[in-house]
């Protein structure tokens, strides 16, 4: 990666001004530019702080637009290491139109992939932070798989301030994916209806909670002839199990 980067930024200081002042550029700059701009700030800040954590950013870890224009502003010393990242996310888009538009007229469906969460240090929580809830993190309960679940590290979904704007941060992911794909694979769909919702200091997958969940009442567990609650919900420690782990220890005992 460090190599492909040191050879991308030699071409990049050869030709950026033929491509950055080329129509198809600026076509692509002004269809993309809401993500575009706040990417090549992210990607700025990251590489000057030495860390994705953003909340490590100093005056910069709260994101607004006027700190925004100032970082990509045409007079800021940087302004070419800005550029760059432009002018990579520009031939990602130009290799991957290629790619697309060949399969396509071959006859070939292209099924992009799509994991549903997102890094809880990465662009999208940086601008966007009131769309996730920060301090959980998603995993999967524990299963035959895995005894102690599973903990995946990204925050989840704030779906109450999602559904403010029709969901237009979703909207704006999926139709960004439309210009390549036909289809897409969504990476735990399930997890659109339901997700396993950790607190942020979980090591493991045991302390979650499914969210949203709709609790069930007492009445409608006896309905469905449940009635048991104290065994299913209290420890049961009966004496002869007890009687058990005394002889279990006794011999363990003299073993040793």
């Amino acid at each position: 990666m460090a190599t492909k980067l040191s050879i991308a930024k030699k071409v990049f200081m050869q030709e950026k001004d033929l491509i950055l002042n080329s129509s198809s550029f600026h076509n692509f700059f002004s269809e993309n530019e809401d993500w575009l701009k706040p990417y090549a700030a992210f990607c700025f800040l990251r590489d000057f702080f030495e860390t994705s954590d953003h909340s490590q950013w100093g005056c910069f870890s709260n994101y607004s637009k006027d700190k925004l224009e100032k970082l990509v502003s045409k007079d800021a010393l940087h302004y070419d290491t800005i550029c760059f990242h432009y002018y990579i996310q520009f031939h990602l888009h130009l290799q991957l139109s290629e790619a697309a538009e060949y399969a396509r007229a071959k006859g070939v469906v292209l099924k992009g992939d799509l994991p549903i969460g997102v890094d809880r240090n990465s662009v999208d929580t940086w601008v966007y932070p009131t769309l996730f809830r920060m301090n959980t993190s998603t995993g999967a309960p524990p299963d035959y798989f895995a005894k102690n679940g599973q903990n995946w590290g990204f925050p989840t979904y704030n779906w109450e301030e999602m559904s403010k704007d029709n969901y237009g941060w979703w909207r704006a992911r999926l139709t960004q994916m439309g210009k390549y794909f036909t289809a897409y694979r969504i990476d735990h769909i399930l997890g659109f209806f339901r997700i396993w919702e950790l607190p942020d200091h979980a090591m493991t997958g045991l302390i979650g909670k499914f969210r949203p969940s709709i609790p069930l009442s007492q009445e409608e567990l006896e309905r469905e002839g449940i009635w048991d609650f104290d065994r299913l919900t209290r420890p049961y420690v009966r004496k002869e199990f007890l009687q058990v782990g005394e002889s279990h220890l006794l011999v363990s005992h003299e073993e040793y």
